[in-house]
């Protein structure tokens, strides 16, 4: 069982799209700096930082030539409760499977509330469903990271990853949705999608132990839970091609459902090869059949669309919804999608 004593993760706004800033002056004074000195004592000063985020809770910056050999370093600000996940997965889980993982230079706390993760920069490859390499790059990594990781303590230990998270999810989406109904910005056609998800939400929560029957029997493991082009990067070597995810603060313990499905907005799109994955997977758990792995791959996209409602509907709340009831009515096509082909609310 996961530890009930994990603090929680806030949710993920919709992130922004931004153009890539590069400082070049002044670096030695910048806080990502600073706290990178503090691993390395002394005046280590990079070429240029760039900026690949930057919010009030969170960010995240290439700190170029301070790595050994002159490489860049990542280094990413954010809340103790996020970092007491990567930090576990970093420090306590990833040494000790055979797959390909960022190298981890350490951890500074800044306050209270905050702290700075360092971690070898993953390179500009980004993983693409679209390229049947990668699909099998994905099915071979999580395959091998979902089998080892499932004898790891330190993984067990996680929070929870499982029905009863998505559950959480879906509550805390429709609350903020409902929570928001009365901001002026939203037009009648933007009301009536929302009320839609709403009552999609109802239903589903009414025939939940449906949900948790499709997760009965299904091993449990480490699981990445935001496992999207996004957040893995993809690298080329002399040893061969690597697959690198980052981003572990959803990860957890919990069933492999996520991680096997396509991201939200991108349902027609398959991530993992799930042939090879069932394969490989079926070595250390004969009774996961390709019937069962589907069953996964169906949850797993429930899942990912009711985080994903969640996740969005925090924009609810701004004078500029577009981008959020843009968000909004492609997860509402893909949950009904879903639902229709698991027949959860019939």
């Amino acid at each position: 069982m996961a530890d009930a004593t994990w603090p929680s993760v806030e949710a993920k706004p919709i992130p922004k799209p931004s153009t890539m800033e590069i400082m070049r002056t002044d670096l030695f004074e910048h806080p990502a700096v600073k706290a990178w000195s503090e691993l390395l004592p002394g005046r280590v000063e990079p070429e240029s930082i760039e900026i690949l985020k930057e919010h009030r809770k969170s960010a995240v910056y290439r700190l170029t030539g301070v790595g050994p050999g002159g490489s860049a370093v990542i280094a990413k600000r954010c809340r103790m409760a996020t970092a007491l996940i990567e930090r576990t997965i970093y420090e306590e889980i990833l040494p000790h499977l055979p797959i390909t993982a960022l190298h981890y230079y350490g951890f500074t706390q800044e306050d209270d509330e905050f702290c700075w993760l360092f971690l070898e920069d993953a390179g500009r490859e980004q993983f693409s469903p679209l390229l049947e390499e990668h699909r099998t790059l994905a099915a071979r990594w999580l395959a091998r990271m979902h089998t080892s990781a499932a004898h790891v303590a330190a993984a067990a230990r996680l929070p929870d990853r499982g029905p009863d998270h998505y559950l959480e999810h879906l509550r805390s989406g429709r609350h903020t949705i409902l929570s928001n109904l009365t901001n002026s910005a939203l037009t009648a056609d933007d009301l009536a999608i929302l009320e839609t998800i709403i009552s999609l939400c109802d239903t589903l929560e009414l025939r939940w132990s449906r949900v948790e029957e499709e997760c009965e029997g299904l091993p449990s493991t480490l699981v990445h839970g935001d496992f999207q082009p996004k957040n893995v990067h993809v690298r080329v070597s002399r040893a061969g091609t690597g697959l690198f995810p980052i981003d572990w603060e959803t990860a957890g313990w919990g069933i492999a459902a996520a991680d096997l499905a396509p991201a939200a907005g991108h349902v027609s799109t398959p991530q993992v090869d799930i042939a090879l994955y069932g394969s490989m997977v079926r070595e250390c758990w004969p009774g996961l059949d390709l019937q069962a792995i589907q069953r996964l791959v169906t949850v797993g996209g429930l899942f990912r669309r009711l985080a994903a409602v969640h996740w969005a509907s925090r924009g609810l709340a701004y004078e500029y919804v577009e981008e959020p009831m843009a968000c909004m009515r492609i997860y509402l096509a893909e949950l009904s999608e879903t639902n229709l082909a698991a027949k959860w609310t019939k």
